[in-house]
């Protein structure tokens, strides 16, 4: 039989392809609210570059069968139609003009959005430029590579230059008007453009909208204001009544010069922070600050990524940079008025910076008499000392009318501010410094003694590099230990007697099982917070070791998706038969993004994994529970959980979630060392953030869900809960929240994923 050959084309399903897309990039329906909006609100800001006189405006009408968008902006030429607006990939406001005048879209795929929920696209639009007309319409069922299904047509011009877009919805699309409403307005309130859903207005709101009206005790204005050298504008710091700080900062300029002026509005203790360029939004993200700033951050040069739901790496590190240092003006311009000494997190600032010299007017209790009075006052007196304790019997000891004394406060970081004025003006503090008042001989030690020792110190320096040499013994005051020297290795004396060391030798000799995750979590929660500024890594010299380690696998994290091009190449190979459908998608959406899948079938209980909750040794209810700690070490244990839970909240919460495989792989060291935890969630975005110990670097942890987490935009700063087991690690998800991740029965939530190093010291190497 004589062989023969064939060649045949590649085949592809352009409608599959464009739902795959659709589906991939925008994940909610309402995405094409958002994009036709933009593409409007770019129109016109192209419009207004062109000096020409008109009226802005921009009309969205939504029902029940589509949705249209009408703006009267620059409009599109046939030949733009053909070229930008039906080629994927492309786009028309990828140049410095259009950069200039404003535009906030320029990847060239905004068309997609629509066919996840539409049928069918009709577009008509007249030129500002050339003064052509032209209607284009396009079905789904009719899209392909070789067919011309896409329509085309020059018309007569009416001299009402703009575009119209009008989307036909597939049926059930589940596109409401009240959702509509709500989604549509967070990205649209702060444009100057008047912008209309169903003849409601939804924009026009200024950035000082976005502050609560109080009464301000004080106010410093500063113009022509540079921050991190990357803007300068008009600057207002207030500090409220309340003791909180506010910070107007407006008319930014930048050396870049894109679009209109930015601003900056923030409140403190609000956390999440929406961004925004050229007064539409963005994304709503977290940064890094001590006064846990949330508002609105309106900047020209913010960079969106293709999806629109978050912010490029590059613009979270500037966004990072300006919000450091605007906490350290406002720091600066807060030292001249004592009413900011009413503000814990300046007080944190001051003992941060050891600025101690302006806290003389705090008030501190003065014994015996149990009188308030100023840190200045009782310094000019010269024979006060001051003590850190509670102990009623030492202050009445040492508390007279010729000697007062100074009770300081129990919260950090009013106390260390107390403590270091005192101590700057030579007031002494009383002796009343723990003691090992008997040691336990290694004759008269157990083999539970030496296991105990021998297990801590392993931890100690296996997890934190810390060599110490651990010895029992009686100790003052009730303490289960104390550390006796500070030099390598670390003595730390433990009181075989008391109530947190007793039962872990017990638990030796009777449940020897129980016993390494007990003595890891007593490590965590009892020694570390004593030992925690010995750790190798606590230093400069150890944190930027451990950084080179993190940046040994960070490619996947620099590399942000160059939407236009790499949408364009893709598809190009695609077209020509050198990728598959499957391969196309998986390199279009795998790179700077990442997924995790859960289910019911991937949920097991939080005990399964750490033993019994409320067996567990977890953070004290003390004032700096939000301070650096390690994780929750479970390492020996395997699990193929994605989600734990526990009806009995551990630490405040009930719900913990993995981190994806390939964070894990390639991050999942940062957690074994000792950090902070802080989240902000808004919309469909929840946003962590990780400080590690040394508060040099952190880690940024970015989740987009499939739907909204919250109604508002809230977070803050948590007790840290990370759970390390082998090859897994488990982020704590706040009890607010908790329900948007817990799928139902034969469900899939599908979760969006990204991840990068943040930078949060001035003097360290950028992103």
């Amino acid at each position: 039989m004589t062989s023969h050959e064939k060649k045949i084309a590649f085949g592809i399903e352009v409608r599959r392809i464009l739902e795959l897309l659709a589906d991939q990039i925008y994940q909610s329906p309402l995405a094409l609210l958002r994009e036709n909006t933009q593409n409007a609100f770019d129109a016109v800001q192209m419009r207004k570059a062109l000096q020409q006189e008109f009226s802005p405006r921009i009309d969205v009408t939504v029902t029940d069968k589509d949705v249209t968008v009408t703006d009267n902006g620059i409009g599109m030429t046939p030949s733009e139609i053909e070229q930008n607006f039906w080629h994927a990939g492309k786009s028309g406001k990828n140049t410095e003009a259009a950069r200039a005048a404003g535009v906030v879209g320029t990847f060239g795929i905004g068309a997609l959005a629509n066919f996840g929920v539409a049928d069918e696209l009709t577009v008509e639009t007249e030129s500002a430029k050339t003064a052509e007309r032209t209607i284009s319409t396009a079905l789904k069922s009719n899209l392909s590579t070789v067919d011309q299904g896409i329509s085309v047509r020059v018309v007569p011009a009416l001299g009402n230059p703009g575009t119209k877009v009008r989307a036909r919805l597939t049926p059930n699309s589940g596109v409401s008007i009240h959702d509509a409403y709500r989604y549509l307005h967070q990205f649209v309130e702060f444009v100057d453009v008047p912008v209309f859903l169903n003849d409601e207005l939804l924009s026009g709101s200024k950035h000082r909208d976005a502050l609560p009206s109080e009464q301000h005790a004080w106010s410093e204005r500063k113009e022509i204001q540079s921050l991190a050298g990357m803007i300068s504008g008009d600057l207002e710091v207030r500090g409220m009544a309340t003791g909180e700080f506010r910070v107007v900062f407006e008319n930014i300029e930048t050396p870049k010069g894109l679009g209109r002026t930015g601003a900056i509005v923030l409140q403190q203790d609000a956390s999440a922070i929406r961004t925004l360029r050229s007064g539409f939004g963005l994304a709503t993200v977290g940064a890094r600050s001590d006064y846990r700033w949330g508002g609105v951050v309106d900047l020209p040069f913010l960079q969106p990524t293709a999806g629109r739901e978050a912010l490029a790496a590059t613009s979270h590190q500037e966004l990072q940079q300006i919000i450091s240092a605007l906490d350290e003006i406002v720091s600066q311009l807060a030292c001249e008025h004592p009413g900011s000494l009413s503000n814990d997190s300046f007080l944190g600032w001051i003992a941060n910076t050891g600025k101690y010299s302006i806290c003389g007017p705090l008030l501190v209790t003065v014994r015996p008499s149990g009188a308030e009075e100023t840190l200045e006052a009782i310094a000019s007196q010269g024979s006060a000392r001051y003590y850190g304790g509670r102990d009623t019997s030492l202050i009445e000891t040492y508390a007279s009318e010729e000697q007062p004394l100074v009770v300081l406060s129990r919260r950090r970081p009013r106390r260390d501010c107390e403590q270091g004025y005192l101590v700057a003006r030579g007031i002494g503090e009383i002796d009343d410094s723990p003691k090992v008042t008997g040691e336990l001989s290694i004759d008269r030690q157990s083999i539970a003694h030496s296991a105990l020792a021998v297990r801590i110190a392993r931890i100690l320096e296996e997890d934190y590099f810390l060599g110490v040499d651990i010895r029992y013994g009686s100790i003052s005051g009730g303490l289960p230990l104390l550390v006796t020297d500070t030099n390598t290795p670390v003595v730390i004396f433990l009181d075989p007697d008391s109530t947190s060391v007793s039962p872990l030798l017990a638990l030796y000799r009777d449940d020897f099982n129980a016993f390494g995750p007990f003595v890891k979590d007593f490590v965590r929660s009892a020694i570390f917070p004593r030992v925690s500024k010995l750790v190798p890594s606590s230093t400069r010299a150890g944190a930027e070791a451990f950084l080179r380690h993190l940046r040994a696998h960070r490619e996947w994290f620099e590399y942000e998706l160059d939407d236009k091009a790499d949408l364009a190449d893709i598809l190009e190979e695609l077209l020509a038969g050198r990728l598959t459908s499957d391969e196309a998608k998986g390199r279009l959406f795998d790179v700077g993004r990442s997924f995790v899948e859960v289910s019911g079938t991937g949920t097991q209980p939080l005990s399964a994994v750490v033993g019994p909750v409320e067996e567990v040794i977890g953070e004290s209810a003390s004032d700096d529970s939000f301070d650096a700690r390690p994780g929750i070490d479970r390492r020996e244990d395997e699990t193929n959980a994605l989600i734990l839970t526990t009806e009995q909240p551990f630490n405040g919460y009930t719900c913990f979630l993995s981190l994806t495989d390939r964070v894990q792989r390639e991050k999942g060291d940062f957690f074994l060392q000792p950090h902070t935890t802080e989240v902000v969630w808004g919309g469909r975005k929840v946003v962590f953030v990780f400080q590690h110990h040394s508060r040099r670097f952190g880690l940024y942890y970015d989740i987009l869900c499939p739907e909204i987490v919250g109604e508002a935009a809230s977070g803050g700063p948590g007790t840290t809960s990370t759970i390390l087991t082998k090859g897994r690690t488990f982020i704590p998800i706040p009890q607010e929240i908790a329900a948007s991740f817990l799928p139902k029965a034969d469900e899939r939530k599908r979760l969006e994923v990204r991840c990068d190093v943040l930078y949060l010291s001035d003097d360290d190497e950028t992103a």
